[in-house]
């Protein structure tokens, strides 16, 4: 199994924290919308997944795959597998909490609005962001700021022209109301986070899964066979290749004590050589020439 493998995941889930951190946990509108806290335990379950995901899981895999452990290599599948069946729970307990969210908005959102904004000052400021950026006023419209009694007098950030100076009245206003607007952020932000986590991240998440479970599988049937053949002493605790050399000494030793084998190695063969042979050949040739003449 390659080691580079184990750090695809991990980069999946470095990308999609970008993307949700830039969609949805920096967004100044997040904070309007009620029952939307960052502290809640499904986002804590999140925040955990991913760690887990991107940081631990990874050092269990590559351990897993230098120290050539079965169990450690198993383990390390099974928790991505549970993590991913963690991940398919979370996206439909949200599924079905947006759609409540969505029918709840207006109302908690008028509530909140008529009890936090011009008392407190974060919740004001981040309304009239909202207001000016959106070109809005008010949940519903201008009629939230209850001119009528005299409440509240109408925010800058609902004028479309800059009222003139010593005057809280706008000349125009924006008509529209920002319930729209926030239900259009979270339908958006919504639609972005099921493509990341569901149609792109979970998707490879279930690939890798599979090409991974090949992949121990081989490994484990290597680390097997190597187990094996490091498992195939002798009686005296000799490895393959020491038995093999050992045996190869034995026949030498063998052959050297054999009768035949000493007699050949101890005294040559005895063979009459006369020392002047060529030359006696060649005074009979000479010889024997002569006669003949």
């Amino acid at each position: 199994m390659d080691l580079h493998m184990q750090h695809r995941p991990a980069g999946r889930c470095h990308r999609f924290c970008g993307a949700a951190s830039r969609t949805l946990i920096f967004d100044y509108r997040r904070t309007l919308i009620p029952n939307l806290a960052l502290y809640q335990p499904t986002f804590l379950y999140l925040y955990l997944a991913l760690a887990t995901q991107g940081g631990a899981i990874q050092v269990l895999g590559c351990v897993a795959a230098l120290r050539l452990s079965e169990k450690l290599l198993n383990a390390y599948w099974l928790l991505l597998l549970v993590l991913l069946f963690g991940d398919i729970i979370l996206g439909t307990f949200w599924t079905y909490k947006f759609e409540k969210m969505c029918q709840e908005l207006k109302p908690t959102l008028r509530i909140r609005f008529q009890h936090e904004y011009g008392t407190n000052q974060d919740m004001t400021t981040l309304w009239d962001r909202l207001q000016t950026d959106e070109e809005c006023c008010g949940v519903t419209g201008p009629s939230d700021f209850g001119n009528e009694t005299g409440k509240f007098e109408m925010p800058i950030s609902c004028c479309i022209e800059t009222p003139a100076e010593n005057s809280t009245r706008c000349i125009k206003h924006f008509q529209s109301g920002c319930d729209d607007k926030l239900m259009e952020y979270m339908k958006s932000t919504a639609s972005l986070l099921a493509i990341l986590g569901y149609c792109v991240l979970a998707f490879l998440k279930m690939c890798f899964l599979g090409i991974l479970r090949y992949e121990i599988k081989e490994m484990i049937q290597k680390i097997r066979i190597l187990k094996a053949e490091l498992a195939l002493p002798n009686a005296n605790g000799a490895v393959p290749g020491a038995m093999k050399a050992e045996s190869a000494e034995s026949e030498r030793e063998s052959l050297l004590v054999r009768p035949e084998s000493t007699a050949l190695l101890s005294s040559p063969p005895n063979q009459s050589k006369n020392p002047n042979g060529n030359n006696n050949y060649e005074m009979r040739e000479y010889r024997a020439g002569r006669q003949n003449i």
